[in-house]
């Protein structure tokens, strides 16, 4: 395979970390990510970006930072996973121990000596941070994964790629990352289950250091790259964000978001089946992309929508549920077209007011219009200038959600509006 990049110049020994950054267009977004690396109060280590067939400006951004700690590597064609990235990371890695950080996740400064710190006194293959989960902003969504107090826990806790570093010969012991569409289980549940089938020892550091920023848990994240929520965390660094986390973790122990990432049954799924749902979540697989022009309905389909829409129920027309992101969002695969948008609303959530929803096209606010029509249905309407070239993406701000149970559901979902049936019409 044909590889491209720049190298880490020779140094005078081999480091004690090698970082392995697998990313994919990620462009300017991917800075507050290297930031929280070259922050680390631990700094005995090397960063090998790889990029999975990058076709941005991901390059330009990691070469900028100028670093003799910083490689870079660039996958002839897009894998579609971190698997492939990883691989070729942990082939040119000369450290003793193996972390890793996904291109969207963010490290407290104190991350590399904590794991230093756990390696140097315990005999473990594999060290694990505390890991924040965070849902889409303002969701007050967040789950704590990896602490936990016997190697055990790690057959049936998830811990992201983040919050790990393993020993340089662990992937001698149980292979080298698979790829995800030969498999049922996403590659780093792969791995790690893996490791703890096999016998290997897990150890975790007791500290929450990591900041998850997962790009699943968003729906069109890589159709709309974003580094703003990660910005964020890291400006908080040295200005109480420690003790932030602290009393956020505090909080979610007392709400039962504690250690909530487990694995599912992984038996209900085929090969490579997550790998594609994933995708669709990400925006990485999409429905064509044509030009508007008649009157076109979009039904509401069963494909996942992260954590911006629950999954298709039906009453008359099939709908959705938003929630628990209050800003969901919904893609509109028209170009060229200066259209009349009407979203018919099947629900709305007890205590929600659908006079307090308002409606973003690509970010910028649109004024709408709510009707009541003959037969009863409700429907949301505006205009939009539908992109020339490029999918658009409508957001509607749903500021009121309530849990299921408000319905005399048996779940704590979060629940807005629900959404039938989108007509578009082009306008002259």
């Amino acid at each position: 395979m044909a590889i491209r990049g720049f190298l880490i110049p020779s140094m005078p020994h081999s480091p004690y970390f090698s970082i392995v950054l697998a990313t994919y267009n990620r462009g300017q977004h991917i800075i507050p990510t290297i930031q929280s690396v070259l922050q680390q109060t631990f700094g005995d280590f090397e960063l090998i970006v790889v990029g999975d067939g990058c076709t941005d400006g991901t390059e330009q951004a990691v070469s900028a930072f100028d670093s003799d700690w910083i490689s870079w590597r660039n996958l002839a064609a897009n894998s579609g996973s971190q698997s492939a990235p990883n691989n070729e990371g942990l082939r040119c890695a000369r450290g003793r121990w193996i972390a890793y950080i996904g291109h969207d996740d963010i490290w407290a400064p104190n991350h590399l000596a904590c794991l230093q710190a756990l390696t140097a006194r315990n005999e473990t293959d594999f060290a694990v941070s505390g890991c924040l989960y965070y849902g889409p902003a303002d969701s007050e969504t967040y789950f704590v994964t990896g602490l936990f107090t016997e190697s055990a826990a790690a057959t049936e806790q998830f811990f992201p790629p983040s919050s790990f570093a393993h020993r340089r010969d662990v992937v001698d012991r149980i292979g080298a990352w698979r790829d995800a569409r030969s498999i049922v289980p996403p590659p780093d549940c792969d791995f790690l289950l893996r490791a703890a089938r096999g016998g290997l020892k897990f150890v975790s550091t007791g500290r929450v250091t990591v900041h998850k920023f997962a790009s699943g848990h968003r729906y069109l994240a890589y159709l709309r790259p974003s580094g703003r929520e990660q910005q964020s965390v890291l400006n908080t660094f040295g200005a109480g964000g420690e003790q932030h986390t602290e009393r956020l973790v505090d909080s979610l122990i007392g709400r039962g978001s504690f250690l909530g990432m487990r694995y599912p049954d992984f038996a209900q799924y085929r090969d490579g089946q997550l790998f594609n749902l994933n995708r669709s979540n990400k925006g990485l697989d999409r429905p064509p992309l044509r030009r508007l022009s008649e009157l076109t309905v979009l039904e509401q389909s069963g494909e996942p929508r992260a954590l911006d829409w629950h999954g298709l129920e039906t009453a008359g027309r099939p709908y959705r549920w938003s929630g628990p992101n209050p800003r969901p969002k919904i893609l509109l695969p028209f170009t060229g077209a200066r259209a009349c948008v009407a979203i018919q609303i099947a629900a709305v959530a007890p205590g929600a007011k659908l006079e307090t929803v308002s409606v973003q096209v690509e970010e910028r606010k649109v004024d709408h219009r709510i009707e009541s029509r003959a037969d009863g249905s409700l429907w949301l309407s505006f205009v939009a200038l539908l992109s020339l070239s490029d999918y658009t993406i409508v957001t509607l701000n749903v500021r009121e959600t309530v849990s299921a149970r408000a319905l005399g559901r048996g779940d704590d979902r979060r629940l807005g509006v629900a959404v039938a049936d989108i007509v578009l019409e082009p306008l002259p």
